[in-house]
């Protein structure tokens, strides 16, 4: 990773957290060198960043990337320890609770030890803005 100015060091002559962002190598020279990255997007994608990290844990965050690949209909089981490192998504309902079609699921003085969970519509909508780089939201 790179730290890159979003409005040139040349300009503006200080490090300031708003206009620094860690890019790989490769987006950095696209951006800074050849100008085939709009700063526009970059603050965009700043922006996002803050939403996703400010609200997501790190566990949501995987999941939400393995959903951005998977099909519409993919599910997840999720064992009931890691609820709680869930629950912003399930809380700003990006995902749900399903029944798990038939799938084996460990189950332990009669609870389910693993629950199945799907991306809501509202999730795909989320996943979506974030593969097209538009506004997350606060």
């Amino acid at each position: 990773m790179e730290i890159a100015h979003i409005e040139p060091w040349s300009k503006v002559q200080q490090h300031t957290f708003d206009n620094l962002i860690a890019l790989c190598p490769n987006h950095h020279t696209r951006f800074d060198t050849e100008k085939r990255i709009p700063a526009a997007s970059v603050h965009r994608w700043k922006a996002n960043l803050a939403v996703l990290n400010g609200r997501y844990s790190d566990l949501e965050r995987r999941l939400l990337e393995e959903a951005a690949n998977a099909p519409q209909n993919a599910m997840w089981p999720i064992h009931r320890s890691l609820f709680l490192l869930i629950r912003n998504l399930l809380a700003d309902d990006m995902i749900g609770r399903v029944a798990n079609h038939g799938q084996p699921g460990i189950v332990l003085n009669n609870q389910p030890v693993e629950i199945f969970v799907a991306l809501t519509p509202k999730g795909r909508e989320f996943v979506r803005r974030w593969q097209d780089a538009e506004p997350l939201g606060e």
